[in-house]
């Protein structure tokens, strides 16, 4: 009895672990920068800060460099690759809005940063006041200059709120100093463009009393114009941002060149907590307003000591959380199967035991064991699934990794540990799958015999791609009910054959007859329809009994690969698969259709008296010879007349005689019709025009051109000979 428990709460156990593995969601969050310069760069920094405090969250960060129609298309981008939740800075409220609508109307969350647009379609709202800034500004340089003087406002980009915020605030400001006159012009929010534009309005014998850029950028820009014509010292320049760093607001309060430069706060790691709570369904604020203060002289030195120092501090801890993020990403995966694998075993250790008991003191239950060991071989034949699909898609992707190359040494040792450990999983899983000794050498020594034949027959599939040049891509269909497989398949395969994707056995099969591909590689445990009844069904239908199937499955006995040939499989590979091998299997079952095609389209050559096909392939085109035999005479025949009359649809048709003989279904009826007009030529007394209108042709010079074409002669020649 307690043997029983034991073996009920370690199921259990197993379960619920499976479950929780497979429950956990990752959410990816997309963020669309208006440009790429420090005070940007720095807001994503700090947005990757926030992203370590969660384990299942991504974040792909793209800049469009000040150019709106290029944001509105890395926001149609991010929406069409699924993001959970947006971020964006816009560039331009006009042509950006609309993007935003679109996405926050779709249903995506759309947090705003730094800047608004001219809707309220949109979740949280993050950033400064900077309508207050421009204020601020505004009371420093109308202390600096006592009242009186003239000032230079230099914008931004127009159409971006901050420009018209800052400017509304100052203005409003600088109105209650009537002694103070201003001028303002808008550069493009960087060095060289507006060092240009203040070397313009010097030239031009502009001398303000004070500069306010609406960047450190465009202050620092006039400054250096101003410099260069040695005017800098009698103007006051004054910028926003206050970033530390080389060439910065803070740096150029403490060189002298700045009167003051106000912090104008990222506060980025806040983005990713508000954006968790708006996709949990949490408590928020919409609206976030932002505080910072004024750098000038007197306080510079120590907001800058305090800035190198949080910089270091985030830089380490980046650079420490980068490498974790590294690594956890190629160790997830070997946790779950790691623990999967011990709870396996585990409960075989617990099994055995309880058979054992069962088996000494139960004899005369003979027939509740014989129903336990089918259960039993029921119960591994699904975990040979379940172990066997994660062990393939880490095998495969880490080869593909490795093969690469490009780590360093720790990463490389990081990567080989992985590998091994894969490698004593799969040796784990086959022990535990097929639990007799013969068995288990049977097993290892078709994995060694598997390696070899893989790298065989991936160089004589490489030599085969060589030999096919730029012919047309053949067709696979995928067909598996787990995603990641098919993702992964279609990450190998996709650079050499045209991919086909199906979730089920019975949508696979729709697929098929709808698309006739060249080849299909197929699961054999799926919903709605199994591989096996799948793979009947591709060799039973006459569209598609020519096309070759793979079967791809973690079934490894004997018994499974026999069952999967008796019902048409032309290939068998075992999870977890190695890539070379499956695409060298593919090449070869492509090469041996091709060779069986142009025997099949010798077929076509021969008289209606030829003998009979036996095979469904041969009888199809006898089908197809006799239908154009019959139809021969008629000028008005069309391909969807034969079509009909074999009971298939035009592209089916076409793709069906296609992979049989290489030929389209208008060659065949072509040289058909010319081999009938040889014949009628050379046994009888026809006229040429009487025999161009018995084989189809309506117009006997076009049959006299076609017959030359074809044998190189006049048809009168032959009646000469």
């Amino acid at each position: 009895m307690r043997l029983r428990k034991g073996y009920i709460f370690v199921f259990v156990v197993f379960a619920v672990t499976v479950l929780c593995s497979c429950s956990e969601r990752r959410m990816l969050i997309g963020v669309s920068q208006c440009s790429d310069d420090e005070w940007r760069q720095k807001v994503n920094r700090e947005i990757r800060i926030g992203q370590y405090k969660y384990k299942n969250v991504d974040v792909v960060i793209c800049s469009a460099d000040n150019d709106a129609c290029r944001q509105v298309n890395q926001i149609d981008s991010l929406i069409g690759i699924g993001v959970d939740l947006l971020i964006v800075a816009p560039s331009d409220v006009r042509t950006v809005t609309p993007a935003i609508d679109k996405a926050y109307k779709a249903g995506v969350p759309v947090i705003l940063f730094d800047r608004k647009i001219g809707s309220d379609n949109f979740t949280a709202y993050v950033g400064a006041d900077n309508v207050e800034i421009g204020r601020i500004m505004a009371r420093f340089v109308s202390e600096r200059l006592g009242g009186k003087g003239s000032v230079l406002e230099i914008g931004g980009l127009r159409g971006s709120t901050p420009v018209v915020e800052r400017h509304k605030g100052f203005a409003e400001e600088i109105r209650r100093h009537p002694g103070i006159s201003t001028k303002t012009v808008y550069s493009d929010w960087n060095v060289d463009g507006t060092r240009v534009l203040m070397s313009r309005l010097l030239d031009q014998g502009m001398r303000p009393d004070c500069v306010f850029g609406h960047n450190d950028a465009e202050a620092l820009g006039a400054w250096e114009a101003a410099r260069d014509k040695g005017v800098e010292r009698g103007i006051i320049f004054v910028g926003i941002d206050g970033l530390p760093g080389e060439r910065q607001g803070i740096d150029e309060v403490l060189e002298g060149h700045f009167a003051a430069s106000y912090i104008y706060p990222t506060k980025g790691e806040t983005l990713i907590p508000l954006a968790m709570k708006i996709l949990s369904n949490e408590p928020y604020n919409r609206i976030n307003i932002l505080q910072s203060s004024l750098v000038t002289s007197e306080n510079a030195a120590i907001v800058e000591m305090q800035n190198n120092e949080i910089q270091s501090q985030l830089g380490a801890l980046d650079d420490i959380y980068a490498n974790i993020n590294t690594y956890m990403k190629m160790y997830r995966s070997q946790k779950i199967i790691s623990w999967l694998a011990v709870l396996v075993v585990a409960l075989l250790v617990i099994l055995a035991a309880y058979n054992y008991y069962v088996y000494k003191t139960k004899a005369r239950v003979g027939k509740r064991l014989r129903q336990i060991a089918d259960e039993k071989v029921a119960f591994f034949t699904n975990a040979s699934h379940q172990l066997r699909t994660p062990l393939t898609l880490v095998a495969g992707p880490l080869d593909q990794l490795l093969a690469k190359g490009g780590f360093d040494d720790e990463q490389k040792r990081l990567l080989d540990i992985v590998r091994r450990n894969v490698c004593q999983l799969t040796t784990l899983t086959d022990s535990v799958l097929n639990f007799r000794n013969t068995v288990d050498a049977m097993d290892q020594s078709d994995t060694k015999d598997d390696t070899v034949i893989s790298e065989t027959m991936l160089h004589a599939g490489h030599q085969q791609l060589l030999t096919r040049g730029n012919d047309e891509l053949a067709t696979v269909l995928v067909v598996d009910d787990n995603a990641d497989i098919r993702s992964y398949l279609r990450s190998v395969l996709g650079s050499i054959y045209y991919v086909l994707e199906a979730s089920d056995g019975k949508n696979g099969l729709q697929l098929a007859r709808e698309s006739v591909p060249d080849i299909i590689v197929s699961d054999v445990m799926m919903p709605l329809m199994d591989g096996l009844t799948f793979c009947r069904k591709i060799k039973e239908g006459e569209v598609t009994s020519h096309i070759p199937v793979v079967l791809l499955t973690a079934r490894s006995e004997e018994s499974q690969r026999i069952e999967g040939y008796e019902h048409g499989a032309d290939a068998y590979i075992t999870k977890p698969f190695n890539a070379a091998l499956l695409i060298a299997r593919i090449e070869n079952l492509l090469a041996i259709r091709r060779s069986l095609a142009e025997t099949i389209a010798s077929r076509t050559e021969r008289p209606a008296q030829a003998d009979s096909a036996t095979d469904t392939e041969t009888l199809f085109i006898d089908r197809l010879r006799d239908t154009v035999s019959k139809r021969m005479g008629d000028v008005n025949l069309k391909m969807d007349d034969l079509a009909d009359e074999l009971r298939m649809s035009r592209v089916q048709l076409y793709r069906k005689v296609k992979a049989l003989t290489g030929k389209s279904p208008s060659d065949i009826l072509r040289e058909m019709r010319l081999s009938r007009g040889h014949w009628l030529l050379t046994h009888t007394d026809h006229s040429i025009s009487e025999i161009a209108g018995e084989v189809g042709y309506a117009v006997p010079s076009y049959f006299t051109a076609c017959f030359k074409k074809q044998y190189g002669v006049n048809p009168t020649e032959l009646r000469t000979v």
